[in-house]
């Protein structure tokens, strides 16, 4: 269950709090999954604006959905034609954009209006807590030897990459390249068929997500190769001649295609099922209300309600729709509940730790 309130808020804040003080982190609490920003004439017509509320949210499923092509769903192209139906807020910028005819508008939709909508179309849906993508990008132009993407000096690519984490809601992390790295780990690394090297020197990031790249100009465009590192498999891809942005976008659209289809809850069946899960007992009730709202902000998650201490574990019981294996998929996914391996479980009961001090 999914609620949209204040208390919401405050679960994100607590959130960041627990964060700060767990082992290395593997995700991210993804903020303002369900809102984003589009272009609109400056002095915008009735059906200028239905048309950035449908682009709007062609943004905002393009970032939940499971599928390459979902957008061209049917179900989907009804939801889209809908679109208005969907929307909390708009807000335009007081400024216009470089082309004097534009300004943006940013578009807020009702999460849980959308989230009951897409459960209702049996539709795979990808939640708020996401793995970071370790980036190792060398870029190749006419007028120099092929290099390593550096953030401090190559502004308008690094603007690239950060509008498209943006837009597809997955976080990035370059690498540091300090010296060490710079010894250990060459230009050749980064493309050589052979990943040893790169995933060698990758360690020291604790990351499930590396995705390694080579971006070349040719005249006015660019075109990318990308090699995608992720549950011990790899996939590869390419794109053709487009602007560095679209590259860009290209990129972290392969990842996405790939975490998706791996993380998202997939409620094949309709059928509501229940679990316990016992967590080592949590005095503070701060902590016991932070638990609850993260099993509840869960997209498969009906109901989770604390139900006693047995044998020092608080007990929760969990209703779902799905299967455990999806639910379990969750946890692992994000940085808040960790398996406790060699405990003897029973029947629909499992055994979890809390990160925390």
């Amino acid at each position: 269950m999914i609620v949209v309130t204040d208390m919401k808020l405050l679960v994100n804040i607590l959130f960041v709090c627990f964060i700060t003080i767990s082992p290395p982190l593997q995700a991210e609490n993804i903020q303002q999954l369900y809102e984003t920003e589009v272009a609109i004439n400056n002095k915008p017509q009735k059906n200028d604006k239905v048309l950035a509320v449908q682009q709007a949210l062609k943004i905002v499923l393009s970032r939940i959905l499971v599928g390459h092509h979902i957008l061209q769903n049917e179900d989907i192209q009804t939801v889209l034609s809908n679109a208005e139906h969907y929307v909390t807020e708009t807000q335009y910028s007081l400024t216009e954009t470089v082309t004097n005819h534009h300004r943006l508008m940013r578009v807020l939709f009702n999460e849980q209006l959308l989230i009951d909508t897409l459960r209702s179309l049996n539709l795979g849906i990808w939640n708020e807590i996401r793995p970071k993508t370790l980036l190792w990008l060398v870029i190749d132009s006419p007028k120099k030897a092929p290099q390593l993407f550096d953030a401090n000096t190559m502004y308008t690519l690094n603007e690239a990459l950060l509008d498209a984490s943006t837009e597809k809601k997955l976080p990035i992390l370059f690498p540091i390249q300090d010296l060490n790295e710079h010894q250990q780990l060459s230009v050749n690394d980064v493309l050589s068929a052979s990943s040893d090297h790169l995933l060698s020197t990758s360690s020291r990031y604790n990351m499930v997500s590396i995705l390694a790249g080579k971006i070349t100009q040719k005249n006015d465009c660019w075109v990318a190769e990308w090699t995608f590192h992720f549950d011990g498999k790899i996939k590869q891809w390419s794109d053709t001649c487009q602007p560095l942005k679209g590259i860009a976008l290209a990129g972290l659209r392969g990842v996405y295609d790939v975490l998706s289809r791996y993380y998202a809850a997939t409620p094949e069946s309709t059928e509501i099922n229940t679990m316990i899960i016992k967590i080592n007992h949590l005095k503070n009730k701060t902590k016991k209300m932070y638990l609850i709202n993260y099993l509840e902000s869960l997209p498969i998650v009906k109901t989770a309600t604390w139900i006693g201490i047995s044998q020092g574990y608080d007990k929760y019981r969990v209703f779902f729709q799905g299967s455990q294996a999806d639910l379990e998929n969750l946890f692992l996914n994000g940085s808040t509940l960790k398996r406790k391996p060699f405990i003897p479980v029973g029947k629909n009961e499992v055994f979890y730790q809390l990160f925390s001090k």
